[in-house]
């Protein structure tokens, strides 16, 4: 009976162990997202964002603003495309054909190089996303099929964004610096 009893201590200890655990996933890989996106822009000089929606985050460069969820589907799309086109080329100059009869653009080639990267993040079965941005009172509830936009300026600057992540009872609450973008305050609770 002892053991039985220290059974059922233990059991709910580890599963909230667990929960935490999937819930501070996507706080890191937000966080490490964040930094790849705000160091970019800097080097760069150009703006890049981040995407919320319910299902996760997207990071691009920034390149409509007015532009709502579609933009990162249309640039999948786009990323498909230039990689099938990138394998034609290189399977032609593998076998000899010469494509040097193109005029080299360096604007184009800048656009490109931008648009190469994409990064997508998935949230997890189970785990919520709420934002709170500087206009914002109240949190945001992404899984009501709202979408937000995270813009990172060529000059280092961010807007002020709260994030939090729930998983089962367990939160994180994440305030990222306007002028870092690094986390300035950072909270965890269970329930």
């Amino acid at each position: 009976t002892v053991l039985s009893i220290l059974a059922g201590l233990a059991i709910p200890a580890v599963t909230s162990v667990q929960n935490e655990r999937v819930a501070r996933e996507p706080v890191n890989a937000l966080f490490l997202l964040s930094r790849e996106v705000r160091l970019r822009a800097m080097e760069e000089r150009q703006p890049y964002q981040i995407v919320f929606t319910g299902g996760g985050f997207k990071a691009a460069r920034f390149f409509q603003p007015y532009g709502g969820a579609e933009e990162f589907a249309d640039l999948q799309v786009r990323l498909a495309e230039q990689a099938r086109t990138q394998e034609i080329i290189e399977a032609s100059q593998a076998r000899g054909i010469s494509l040097e009869n193109t005029v080299p653009d360096p604007q184009r080639e800048k656009v490109a190089a931008g648009l190469r990267f994409f990064s997508e993040y998935e949230l997890p079965e189970g785990v919520d996303l709420k934002l709170r941005t500087w206009n914002e009172s109240d949190w945001v509830d992404l899984s009501t099929g709202v979408f937000r936009r995270w813009i990172f300026q060529p000059s280092g600057m961010v807007e002020p964004i709260q994030v939090q992540v729930e998983s089962e009872g367990a939160f994180f609450e994440i305030e990222f610096h306007p002028l870092t973008g690094d986390v300035t305050r950072e909270r965890s609770w269970g329930e």
